[in-house]
């Protein structure tokens, strides 16, 4: 059988990144998760690390304001 229209979806949750650091707000694992959707390498593509750095990232911001 030959299907041209097959796809494969990963799907990463709030879970995930609370998995990650439970400190969060659900807020901020949403901003994770969108910084991570719409910046990610596609050669790469979302991964643990790359939460990890999302998290560090959205940490960093929230200790300058």
């Amino acid at each position: 059988m030959e299907d041209k229209n097959y796809t494969i979806e990963i799907y990463w949750n709030v879970q995930d990144v609370l998995s990650l650091d439970d400190t969060l707000t659900i807020e901020e694992c949403i901003e994770v998760l969108d910084l991570a959707q719409n910046n990610h390498d596609a050669n790469y593509g979302i991964n643990w690390d790359t939460l990890k750095g999302w998290i560090e990232y959205i940490k960093e911001e929230k200790e300058t304001i």
